[in-house]
């Protein structure tokens, strides 16, 4: 990538644009550059790039969270690519520090990209509410929001579910975006997933879900899990924090 983590050194790629989705001439699959950092058992930062099949099991690994996008940390705000394995980030669970980073390049409108990476979602200022978010913020297609309502207490146990933010769109407060240029993406990890607020809008840390297990070979598995060097297997992951939905299921719990 063209910025990179801290602590990443540029690599070259023969005039390939770094990170982007590159055909594999040996396979039909679109091929993708990822870059990782995470927290070593040492404790020491340790960085990464792996190439992974473009698809959305991949990429929402590293499709949440656009460049730019300010985390709150105990030192005050950072920018996302600017955020390093250790770096403690305020959560639903206190200070946590970050053991995971992962990131790519969203090239939009290219002809050999038909990737998942179709689009972005805009959260317009003030669409949470006064002043939540204080800006507009773009997220990636991997990134899911809390959602609250007092009747899912009775119903599911929980009145909090996490849903996608596409689920929203409504071209007023949620906006559909494709930008007019590459789109620095990423996602990040704190050692159980949890959820942590971006400019107001509560988001979900990565998990490739309770269900992952089933959605993979033992070649994808392992490829997967070669993004995860802090990981052992998939169980590591642990649980999610809260119940997957659809705006969908919501609306039709809700309103009954």
């Amino acid at each position: 990538m063209t910025s990179l983590h801290r602590g990443f050194a540029p690599a070259s790629y023969a005039g390939t644009p770094p990170a982007s989705a590159v055909r594999d001439t040996t396979s039909p699959t679109l091929m993708r550059r990822y870059e990782i950092a995470y927290l070593r058992p040492d404790l020491l930062p340790e960085f990464d790039q792996i190439v992974a099949p473009a698809t959305p099991l991949f990429e929402n690994c590293a499709a949440a969270l656009a460049r730019g996008t300010l985390i709150d940390t105990v030192s005050g705000p950072v920018a996302i690519e600017d955020l390093m394995p250790g770096d403690y980030i305020q959560t639903a669970m206190g200070p946590e520090p970050v053991t995971w980073i992962g990131s790519t390049s969203y090239i939009p409108n290219r002809a050999d990209d038909a990737t998942s990476l179709t689009s972005l979602t805009r959260v317009t200022s003030g669409a949470m509410g006064l002043g939540q978010p204080p800006m507009d913020l773009l997220f990636g297609p991997a990134a899911r929001m809390v959602v609250r309502h007092p009747k899912l207490k009775s119903l599911l146990g929980n009145e909090t579910v996490l849903a996608p933010l596409t689920d929203y769109i409504d071209g007023d407060r949620y906006l559909d975006i494709t930008p007019a240029g590459t789109v620095e993406m990423y996602h990040v990890m704190v050692r159980r997933h949890t959820t942590l607020k971006v400019g107001g809008v509560e988001v979900e840390t990565f998990h490739p879900g309770n269900d992952a297990s089933q959605q993979f070979g033992a070649k994808t598995r392992a490829l997967f899990m070669a993004l995860f060097p802090h990981l052992e297997t998939l169980g590591d992951f642990g649980e999610t924090c809260a119940m997957r939905t659809s705006r969908e299921m919501i609306d039709k719990l809700t309103n009954s």
